[in-house]
Parts: structure tokens; C-alpha cells; sequence
């Protein structure tokens, strides 16, 4: 069935929380998604803790002993065990090192206050005016207070985006990628990414407190983001920036090669490769994948 994912704002101080439902990582992480909206209406109101959990978690609780991240494990632990059973029989499920994590987590379900998603999601959709955008805002900076680190968003987007089907401008959303507790990307990126791509960031802020502002505070270091799967980015690139006379997608105004990476089962880079147009139908366009060292002659 696959990993089924929670996205969490989460308060620590006067304990409460948003909880929706965020159903498979690749289904839902993307800039028109309702989950991804009303995430980011949250954190242009005020800072919330950010975790994209999925129930996984639970076999690999010991990947984090902080509190911060213990506590978003649980705002949804009860939609993925009944926890009364699970206290019961935790000297059984789990090893020694691990059963205090787990004890933790349990009790500390019971004391949130939720917030009405459906609600929240409403909010959301008035507020970026999704009829007419079909997406969040991307200007402004996306900050974690706890690194002190910062992105900015309007360049996030203009490195990530591509088209849908209907020609609108879509992004794999960082937040979900940035906060997930584990194996969501890759399934969002399987086919490939642009060389652009650092997905060595993905889960980096699990759990850290974020927020979106529109001016970059002060002792803040800005970082590069992106996430873009290869061949959605691909066909953006040609359609936007065109190719070269060989066919080669080109990746800026500037003629620079758009470059791309495929990922191993292990979610490790092989080499940089091209893309070259293959056809061009109507209503169709078939890419190819050329290794950086052929010629181009």
C-alpha cells in the first residue's frame, strides 16, 4: 500500500496542533495541494513546528531523541495505532533504549488541542485565492528559527517549477520535502532530478520551527533549495528556453545545458547526463537521456 503521511503545525508551547491527512508523500506534495495550502497559511499567520510524519516512523523511533521531534510524532500517533495497546505491550514491541521514546510520545498524544483542518483548509483557499492562483505564494522567505537558516521562495519556485498537463506552473513544495520524517522523497523523485536538485536536504528540518516572512532577518544564512524531477523540469526547460541545434535542452536564456541525474535504489547520484529531444509530436514530446561524454558533434 505504501507509506501514508500526516502533515503537522504543531505549537509547542500552548499545545496545539493542525493535523491533516497527507495520504502517499507523492500524492500530496505538490504547490495546489490542499495539505501544502493550508500548511502555508499557518506559517504566514505565525512559527509552528513542521513535520510531514508518516506512520513508518514508528519502526525507527530512535532516528531522533528530540523533544521537538517526539513531540510531531505525537500530534498523529493516534491515527496510526491504538495507543492504549500499544502502552501495554511496549516492552514487547519495542527494545529497552527505545521504550522511554515511545512512552513519551503516547502520553504526550493525549495532550494536544486540534485545530479544525477543514477550517483551516477554507482559510487557506481564500486566502492565496486558489480558484485563479491553483497555488501558494512563492515570495517571501521560508525560515527555520531553529538552524537560523532561510529560503528564499520566489527563487525556490523559479528552480523548480514545470508545467501540468493544463499548462499551469506547478512545484514539488519544499516544506514537505524539507520536514518528512523518511522515504516520502525519493518516491517523488524517482524518475530522476535536475542537477539543481539538493535533495540532501530532504528531512534536514524535521521538526524545527518555520516560518514564512517577507523580509530575510537579520544573522540568517539564505541557502539554495530545489526539487525538481527530471523529466517534468525537462519538458519546462524546452518548452521555456528551447534546445540547441543537436537538440539538446537548453536550461536558461544564457545557453547552458539543462543537466540531470538519476538516483540509485539507495537515493544516491550517478553521473550528470543531458536530455536531448527525440520527436516532437503534437500533442507529445519524447525525451532521451545522453550521457554528459558523448559527443555532441
Amino acid at each position: 500500500m505504501g507509506q501514508i503521511f500526516r502533515a503537522c503545525a504543531y505549537d509547542i508551547d500552548t499545545k496545539t496542533c493542525c493535523v491533516i491527512d497527507a495520504d502517499k508523500f507523492h500524492a500530496n506534495c505538490f504547490s495546489y495541494n490542499g495539505t501544502v495550502l493550508t500548511m502555508h497559511y499557518l506559517l504566514r499567520h505565525k512559527p509552528y513546528h513542521i513535520m510531514w510524519g508518516g506512520a513508518y516512523i514508528l519502526g525507527d523511533i530512535k532516528k531522533s531523541s528530540k523533544t521537538e521531534y517526539l513531540l510531531g510524532i505525537s500530534t498523529y500517533i493516534g491515527d496510526c495505532i491504538d495507543i492504549d495497546d500499544y502502552l501495554d505491550n511496549i516492552e514487547k514491541k519495542q527494545s529497552e533504549d527505545c521504550c522511554e521514546q515511545m512512552k513519551f510520545v503516547c502520553e504526550n498524544s493525549e495532550l494536544w488541542t486540534n485545530m479544525n483542518e477543514i477550517d483551516e483548509w477554507k482559510k487557506a483557499k481564500k486566502y492565496f485565492d486558489v480558484s485563479n492562483t491553483y497555488s501558494v505564494k512563492y515570495c517571501g522567505y521560508l525560515v527555520n528559527h531553529t538552524q537560523k537558516l532561510a529560503i528564499d521562495l520566489a527563487d525556490y519556485h523559479k528552480r523548480s517549477k514545470y508545467l501540468s498537463g493544463d499548462g499551469i506552473e506547478v512545484a514539488i513544495d519544499a516544506i514537505p520535502v524539507l520536514t518528512e520524517t523518511g522515504d516520502g522523497t525519493p518516491m517523488a523523485l524517482y524518475g530522476g532530478i535536475s542537477a539543481d536538485t539538493t535533495e540532501e536536504l530532504a528531512g534536514k528540518w524535521c521538526g524545527d520551527l518555520l516560518q514564512i516572512v517577507d523580509e530575510l532577518p537579520e544573522g540568517y544564512k539564505l541557502i539554495n533549495c530545489c526539487f525538481a524531477e527530471m523529466y517534468s523540469r525537462a519538458d519546462y526547460c524546452y518548452k521555456q528556453f528551447g534546445a540547441t541545434e543537436g537538440g539538446y535542452v537548453l536550461k536558461d536564456n544564457d545557453g547552458n545545458l539543462f543537466e540531470v541525474v538519476k538516483l540509485n535504489l539507495v537515493f544516491k547520484r550517478g553521473s550528470p547526463e543531458y536530455v536531448k529531444v527525440e520527436n516532437e509530436g503534437s500533442n507529445k514530446i519524447d525525451f532521451k537521456i545522453v550521457s554528459k561524454f558523448i559527443s555532441r558533434a
